[in-house]
């Protein structure tokens, strides 16, 4: 067997050393990490630039400004879109005494839509010789000191003996059966459109709850069972009786589609 022979400028190795990697093996780690160095940077820049939030439409405001509900929310701040968190906002929106968080919408890469109800005041809530001004919910969104004439469409409420009334906070009463009733009963009212005609809601009794009209009908209701159908009764026998030229007397609507008629006076 014969030795082949050599390639052109062939040099034998020195020793018995391995010969060094190829250079390009050290040019392809060094360009992954080049690489991998600039697509971080990359992220980063995208992550602290074009993924923050720069946009925020509130839609429901009426009389609270936009920069009040925006911070309400926490985006008056540097907020990435990914870090954009529902539950936060929703808990901050409900946080103020004038917002209800509806729902939020991103649109991606840096926008965000919230949408918001204003908390509105629908009665005069008179209790231990103070006016509170609250809403459907009963969340005190005023103090009026004093016993406050009712004025506009908000309605007065009585019966409370007790209450704890403080301002940005829902009220609560012992027992929490005048504020179950409050409730039911002011989204009856509103859902068929009766508020302009009640004057005053009465509490005292969550098992025998009356209301008066503005023109001086006192309806009694019984407790809340059926509500919708005795609110909806009392509404179309007191419209018959202003046709009839009836004015004012005794209602008993304690029983479901039924109601008993006392005029007033002698």
């Amino acid at each position: 067997m014969s030795q082949m022979p050599l390639p052109p400028g062939y040099m034998p190795f020195e020793g018995e050393s391995a010969p060094p990697p190829p250079a390009r093996k050290k040019t392809g780690l060094r360009t992954a990490v080049i690489s991998l160095v600039l697509l971080t940077c990359l992220v980063i820049l995208l992550n602290e630039s074009v993924f923050k939030i720069h946009h925020v439409a509130v839609v429901g405001l009426e009389s609270v400004a936009w920069e009040d509900a925006v911070r309400a929310a926490g985006l008056d701040r540097p907020t990435n879109y990914f870090a954009v968190n529902e539950n936060r906002i929703r808990s901050g929106i409900n946080g103020t005494k004038d917002l209800v968080f509806l729902k939020m919408e991103k649109q991606f890469p840096d926008r965000v839509v919230l949408y918001v109800r204003e908390r509105v005041p629908c009665a005069y809530l008179q209790v231990m010789g103070n006016t509170y001004k609250i809403d459907n919910e009963g969340m005190v969104l005023e103090w009026l000191p004093g016993m406050v004439q009712p004025e506009g469409d908000l309605i007065t409420v009585t019966g409370f003996s007790r209450a704890n009334a403080k301002v940005g906070q829902l009220l609560t009463a012992p027992g929490m059966e005048n504020m179950q009733a409050f409730t039911m009963l002011m989204h009856e009212i509103e859902s068929q459109g009766f508020v302009s005609q009640v004057a005053e809601l009465n509490l005292a009794d969550p098992d025998s709850l009356y209301l008066i009209t503005v023109d001086g009908y006192t309806a009694a209701l019984g407790d809340t069972t059926f509500l919708r159908a005795k609110i909806g009764t009392v509404r179309a026998v007191v419209d018959k009786l202003r046709e009839m030229g009836k004015t004012g007397g005794m209602l008993d609507a304690s029983h479901v589609n039924e109601v008993i008629y006392s005029p007033a006076g002698p």
